[in-house]
């Protein structure tokens, strides 16, 4: 898997994940349930090209995420961070050390659904000697809105109101 599609399947594990808390929420009193939530994975992360140009670069990635919930029995609210921590090495010794802070919220009143994030990822390409020889960085800003708008509780056809996604790595 690239980074990039890493970045953006873990982009909508998130949500998952917070929608699995919304269930467990589900079942409880009218009142309004407040609670946190933190979990951390690392897994192997691939990347097709450096900024040097080099293919078949491979890595490891942290990812940790904190964050809160609360539902209201009408509305749900998830917000938090994840910070990611990477190391890619590419086959001619080049290396990038990376962090990776982003910032999510999503809310859902059943009929509809709001999901926002926002990363700034800034790392520093290594030469095979250890040297810095550049930096790199990564944006990604991601919105979708959607109405439910047969009532089943699933994504369909048509029923998007908004969507943004941007994807932009630089290298200096």
């Amino acid at each position: 898997m690239t980074f990039r599609s890493h970045a953006r399947r873990f982009r909508f594990s998130v949500p998952l994940a917070a929608l699995g808390l919304l269930i467990i929420a589900a079942t409880a009193p009218a009142q309004a349930t407040v609670g946190d939530f933190s979990f951390q994975q690392t897994e192997q992360i691939t990347d097709e090209v450096s900024c040097t140009g080099q293919p078949g670069g491979s890595g490891s990635n942290t990812a940790t995420t904190i964050g809160q919930f609360v539902d209201t029995g009408q509305t749900f609210h998830v917000h938090g961070t994840t910070t990611q921590d990477y190391r890619i090495d590419w086959p001619d010794g080049t290396y990038i050390v990376s962090h990776s802070l982003s910032h999510f919220e999503f809310n859902t009143n059943s009929l509809e659904f709001v999901s926002t994030e926002a990363q700034q990822d800034r790392g520093t390409l290594y030469g095979p000697d250890g040297q810095a020889i550049g930096r790199v960085t990564v944006f990604t800003l991601t919105h979708t809105a959607w109405r439910d708008t047969n009532g089943n509780g699933q994504l369909d056809s048509g029923e998007i109101t908004a969507s943004v996604d941007q994807f932009r790595v630089t290298c200096l």
